[in-house]
C-alpha cells in the first residue's frame, strides 16, 4: 500500500508542467548561464587589449614608447581626448604637455592626465595597465639619471623579493569563483525542484479538497505522510544531481573555468561525498516544506511561506567572506552553510571525512526534531483538510 501510494504522488507530480520546469529546464538554464558568466569575468580579467586614444599633436616617441609597453593596444588619435573617452569611443586616453621630453631632461616632473571610467570593467583594467607601464618608465628614467650622477642604482634595491605562489594564479582564481558558484546555485535549485511537489502535495490537495478521500482510506496516516515526503525528498535529489551533471558537462565548454577543477585532488570522493550531503540536504528541505505547505490552505499560500526560505540560502554566502581559507569543523552543524563549507574546503585542499560527518548528523538531528511536528501536523484533521 506504501508503494502505491509512493507511485500515485510521484505520477500526480510528474504530470504538472511547471514541476517538469523546475526540475529540469530552470537548473540547465541557470546552470549555463551562470557559468558562462563567470567564465567571461575569469577571461575579461586577462583581456590586454583595448583602445587608447591620445592627442592628435602627440609626438612619435610617446606613441612608439606607448605602443612598446602595450603591444596588444590600438592606439587612435583625437583632437580631444576626454570626449573621445566620454563618447565610448575608446577605453582610456592620455595627455602630456607637449614639452614633456625638455622636463626629462631638467630633471622636473611631467604632467600626465590619464581619462579612464572606473564604472567600466574594461577601461579599469587599462587604467591598471596604463598605470604599470608609466611605473616601469619612471624607473627606467630614474636608474638613468642616477648613472649619470655616477650613483650605483642599486642602492634603490633593499629587497629582493621573489613570489613563491603554491598554485597557479589562473588556476585559483577560477577555483575560487567554482566555490562561490557550486553551492551558491545547488542549495537553490534542490529547494525549487521540490518546491511544486511540496506545495501540490499538501496545499494543493486542500486546495482541490482530495485531501479528505485520501485521509479516510484504510492507510495508516504516517505511511500517508512518509510516502509525500519520499516523493518530494527524491525529486530534490534528482535536482541536486542533475546540477552536478550539467556543471560537469557544461565546464567542458568554458575556456577559464574548467581550470579550477584542478584544485580538487580526489574528483570522484568529492563527488561521492557531495552527493550523499545534497541527499540529505534535499530531505531536510523537503521536510520543511513540508511543514510550511501544510500550514496553508492553497498553493498560492503556501508560495508565500516557502519562498523566503528560498531565499535565506544565498546568506551564507556572506559569511565565507568573513571565514577566510581555515578549516572550520564546528560550522558544518548548520544546515545549508556546510555545503558552502565543504565545497569551500574541497577547493583548498581541506576536504575531509569529519566535516562530513558532522553535517549527516546535524540533518539526522534537524529531521528528527521536525519530523514528529509534521506528523502531528498530519494526523489534525482540522489542519489538513482546511477551510
Amino acid at each position: 500500500m506504501f508503494k502505491t501510494i509512493f507511485l500515485k504522488e510521484m505520477k500526480d507530480v510528474l504530470r504538472d508542467k511547471r514541476s517538469i520546469t523546475l526540475l529540469i529546464l530552470l537548473p540547465f538554464f541557470l546552470m549555463a548561464a551562470l557559468t558562462f558568466f563567470y567564465d567571461k569575468l575569469l577571461t575579461a580579467s586577462d583581456d590586454t587589449e583595448f583602445t587608447l586614444a591620445v592627442e592628435e599633436n602627440a609626438e612619435d616617441q610617446l606613441i612608439e614608447k606607448l605602443q612598446t609597453s602595450l603591444p596588444n593596444v590600438t592606439i587612435e588619435k583625437y583632437a580631444d581626448v576626454q570626449k573621445a573617452m566620454n563618447d565610448g569611443k575608446v577605453q582610456a586616453g592620455i595627455e602630456m604637455n607637449g614639452d614633456w621630453e625638455e622636463g626629462l631632461a631638467k630633471q622636473t616632473p611631467v604632467s600626465v592626465r590619464v581619462y579612464f571610467d572606473p564604472g567600466n570593467q574594461e577601461s579599469s583594467g587599462a587604467w591598471s595597465l596604463i598605470q604599470a607601464v608609466f611605473a616601469n618608465w619612471q624607473n627606467e628614467v630614474v636608474q638613468e639619471r642616477m648613472v649619470k650622477s655616477e650613483i650605483d642604482p642599486n642602492v634603490l634595491d633593499v629587497f629582493q623579493v621573489e613570489p613563491q605562489t603554491t598554485k597557479n594564479e589562473d588556476d585559483a582564481m577560477a577555483s575560487f569563483m567554482l566555490a562561490m558558484l557550486i553551492p551558491l546555485l545547488i542549495p537553490i535549485a534542490i529547494a525549487n525542484g521540490s518546491y511544486p511537489s511540496a506545495t501540490e502535495l499538501f496545499a494543493g490537495e486542500k486546495e482541490k479538497k482530495t485531501i479528505e478521500a485520501l485521509l479516510i482510506t484504510p492507510v495508516k496516516p504516517v505511511k500517508i505522510l512518509l510516502a509525500k515526503w519520499m516523493t518530494i525528498s527524491l525529486l530534490g535529489i534528482f535536482t541536486g544531481v542533475l546540477c552536478i551533471g550539467l556543471l560537469s558537462g557544461l565546464m567542458n565548454f568554458t575556456t577559464e573555468l574548467k581550470k579550477g577543477m584542478v584544485a580538487i585532488e580526489h574528483p570522484l570522493l568529492f563527488i561521492f561525498m557531495g552527493v550523499v550531503l545534497i541527499s540529505m540536504f534535499a530531505i531536510f528541505i523537503a521536510e520543511l516544506e513540508m511543514i510550511l505547505s501544510m500550514l496553508a490552505n492553497s498553493v498560492k499560500e503556501a508560495g508565500y511561506y516557502i519562498t523566503p526560505i528560498i531565499g535565506v540560502m544565498v546568506l551564507p554566502i556572506m559569511f565565507m567572506f568573513f571565514l577566510g581559507d581555515s578549516h572550520h569543523l564546528a560550522l558544518y552543524a548548520a544546515p545549508v552553510m556546510n555545503l558552502f563549507l565543504f565545497v569551500q574546503d574541497a577547493f583548498n585542499g581541506q576536504l575531509s571525512g569529519s566535516g562530513l560527518a558532522i553535517a549527516i548528523g546535524s540533518y539526522l538531528v534537524c529531521i528528527a526534531i521536525l519530523f514528529p511536528v509534521a506528523s502531528k501536523m498530519f494526523h489534525n484533521h482540522r489542519l489538513m483538510l482546511g477551510k
